[in-house]
C-alpha cells in the first residue's frame, strides 16, 4: 500500500502549521500502516462554515490518500463548550439546541467527505457512560499545573476571571476521545494544538501510542479581525447562495487572503507566493486575485457555470451598482402590520430574527433603495416595491 505516503502528502506538510512531534510524524511514514486520522466537530452552531470547511477538506485529503478518517460528533462536548481563545466562561447547551445543530452540520460535512473510508461517532456514546470512577481516573491523568500551563487558562487565572471545573473537564473529554477511537493523528485549527497534545498525554496513560497532532491556520472571518465564528457574526456558510459566498469572499481584507488560497483551494505553494509578492510590489491587484479566489470555492463547492453566474452577479449588482436582472416576487396582503425580521425570515431571507434585527439597525434593509431602520411595517407600504435585504439579497412585493 505504498499509495499512502507518497510525494502527495506534501498538501498536509505544506499547509499545516504545526506537526507535532515531527518525530513521531515521521515514524509514521515510514510505517506505510492505514492511519486512522480524527477529527473533532462540536455541533455548537446549525451552519458549516468556510473556517469548517478548511479543515474538513484537508481531512478529505488523507481519505484520498489511502487512510480512515474518525469523525467525531461532539454532542457530549458541545453542552461544556471548548474553552480554547476564551477569556470567560462558556454557557452550557442544551441537548435540544445540540441535537438540533448535529441535525444540520452532520449531513452537509458527510456530503464532502468520502464514504467508504468514513467513521462517524458522536462522543456521548462514550462519555455519557462514565461511572464516576472512570472520570476520577481521567481526571487523574493530568495536573491542575498541566491545566494552567495552557494560555487561556493562565490568562484568566492571572486577571481573576473565573475558570469552573467543567471547561478543565473539556481537553480531558477530548482526550478521552482519542482513546475511544484510538486515533493515530488528530487534526484541527492552530488554537487546538494544546488540547491535541493533551489528547497524547491522555492516550499514554491508557495505554496507548500517542497521536500526532497536526494544526492548520484559523481562517479569519468577514470582520478582518477574529477568526470566522457563527457566535462571532463574521463567518460564510457553505449552504449560502453562490452569489452570496462570492460577495463575502470578496469583502474579506487583503491580508487574510492568503490564508484563504492557502487552505481552500489546492494551489501549489510557490503559486500562492508568487500571486502575493506580485501583490506587494504592485504588480497585481488584490481585487482581481480575490475574484479569482471567488471563483475556485464556489467551482470546488458547486460547479464552474455557477461560480461564472456568482461572479457576472457581483459585478452587477456590487461593482456596477446595478439590480438583479430576476428578483424573486413575494405576495401579501394589503394592509396588515408585518414584523419585518419575523417576515425575512419565513420567506428565507435570513435565518434568524435576531439577524433581521442587526441587519435593520446597520442600514443593510432598504426599501426601493431607501434604508429602512423600523422594526415594524405596514405592509401597504411594500406593495409594488422593490427590497434589499444587505448588499445581494432582493426581493420584489406584489398584492395578494
Amino acid at each position: 500500500m505504498e499509495i499512502f505516503f507518497d510525494f502527495k502528502m506534501r498538501y498536509i506538510e505544506e499547509r499545516s502549521s504545526v506537526i507535532n512531534p515531527i518525530e513521531d510524524y515521521n515514524s509514521l511514514l515510514k510505517s506505510k500502516k492505514k492511519l486512522r486520522i480524527k477529527l473533532g466537530v462540536d455541533p455548537t452552531a446549525p451552519d458549516v462554515t468556510l473556517g469548517w470547511y478548511s479543515v474538513i477538506r484537508a481531512l478529505k485529503k488523507f481519505q484520498e490518500y489511502g487512510h480512515d478518517v474518525i469523525l467525531i460528533l461532539g454532542e457530549f462536548t458541545a453542552k461544556v463548550g471548548d474553552p480554547s481563545g476564551k477569556s470567560e466562561t462558556r454557557n452550557v447547551l442544551d441537548e435540544a439546541s445540540i441535537n438540533e445543530n448535529s441535525e444540520g452540520v452532520l449531513p452537509v460535512i458527510k456530503s464532502i467527505l468520502h464514504d467508504d473510508n468514513l467513521e462517524v461517532v458522536s462522543n456521548k456514546d462514550w462519555l455519557s457512560k462514565l461511572s464516576i470512577n472512570d472520570m476520577m481516573n481521567l481526571a487523574s491523568s493530568t495536573t491542575l499545573a498541566q491545566m494552567l500551563e495552557r494560555e487561556d487558562f493562565s490568562k484568566r487565572y492571572e486577571s481573576n476571571n473565573p475558570i469552573s471545573l467543567l471547561e478543565f473537564f473539556y481537553p480531558l473529554y477530548q482526550g478521552y476521545d482519542s482513546v475511544a477511537v484510538k486515533s493515530d493523528i488528530e487534526i484541527g485549527g492552530n488554537d487546538q494544538l494544546w488540547n491535541l497534545m493533551l489528547g497524547r498525554e491522555i492516550q499514554k496513560f491508557y495505554g496507548l501510542e500517542p497521536q500526532v497532532a497536526i494544526t492548520f491556520p484559523l481562517l479569519i472571518g468577514t470582520d478582518g479581525k477574529k477568526k470566522m465564528s457563527q457566535s462571532y457574526d463574521n463567518f460564510i456558510s457553505i449552504t449560502d447562495t453562490p452569489e452570496n459566498i462570492f460577495g463575502k469572499v470578496m469583502s474579506i481584507t487583503d491580508e487574510t487572503m492568503w490564508d484563504y488560497f492557502l487552505m481552500l483551494t489546492d494551489l501549489e505553494i510557490n503559486e500562492i507566493n508568487e500571486y502575493k509578492s506580485n501583490v506587494e510590489n504592485k504588480k497585481e491587484n488584490p481585487f482581481t486575485l480575490k475574484k479569482l479566489l471567488g471563483d475556485l470555492i464556489i467551482t470546488e463547492l458547486f460547479n464552474k457555470e455557477k461560480a461564472i453566474n456568482a461572479s457576472n452577479s457581483f459585478e452587477n449588482i456590487t461593482v456596477n451598482k446595478n439590480m438583479p436582472d430576476e428578483i424573486k416576487e413575494i405576495s401579501i396582503k394589503n394592509d396588515v402590520e408585518l414584523h419585518i425580521p419575523k417576515f425575512l425570515v419565513e420567506n428565507g431571507l435570513i435565518k434568524s430574527n435576531s439577524e433581521g434585527r442587526r441587519l435593520i439597525s446597520s442600514g443593510a434593509f432598504k426599501i426601493n433603495e431607501e434604508k429602512y431602520e423600523n422594526l415594524d411595517i405596514n405592509s401597504k407600504n411594500l406593495i409594488n416595491k422593490t427590497i434589499q435585504v444587505g448588499k445581494r439579497k432582493f426581493i420584489r412585493i406584489i398584492k395578494k
